[in-house]
């Protein structure tokens, strides 16, 4: 029964992917893009909507901001044109160990004005860690 089962879920992800003049090559790959697709999808439904997965999801940020907070604090930078993320927080902040913790602090506090690639746009206030 559990062997029939996993043939149905596997075919369930295989079924949308099927054309006629498809190869089995392109079929799987839609396929396991399919799978990856639902799988991001339903971590995503989880985060948003389920607390035991939102504090799990929260703990990088968590880690990251206790490791950077401790002897900073927050401070509001005007991003000027042709301004990265990583030269604003190099301004504000001398002794660097790892700049993705960094990132990962402003992109939450700042969400919304920054994009998931770090970019920011030119005229808009960021709170920055300062030493």
């Amino acid at each position: 029964m559990k062997y029939l089962l996993i043939f149905l879920i596997v075919l369930s992800f295989i079924a949308p992917s099927t054309k006629d003049d498809d190869s089995f090559k392109n079929i799987f790959r839609d396929s396991f893009y399919n799978y990856i697709t639902c799988l991001d999808n339903s971590v995503d439904y989880l985060v948003e909507n389920v607390p035991a997965f939102s504090s799990i999801a929260e703990m990088p940020y968590e880690k990251a901001y206790a490791s950077i907070m401790k002897d900073r604090h927050l401070i509001k930078h005007l991003v000027s044109s042709g301004e990265t993320l990583d030269d604003i927080i190099r301004l504000y902040n001398n002794n660097i160990d790892d700049i993705e913790n960094f990132r990962k602090v402003v992109y939450k506090e700042n969400e919304g004005l920054i994009s998931e690639d770090y970019q920011v746009q030119s005229g808009s206030y960021i709170a920055v860690p300062c030493e």
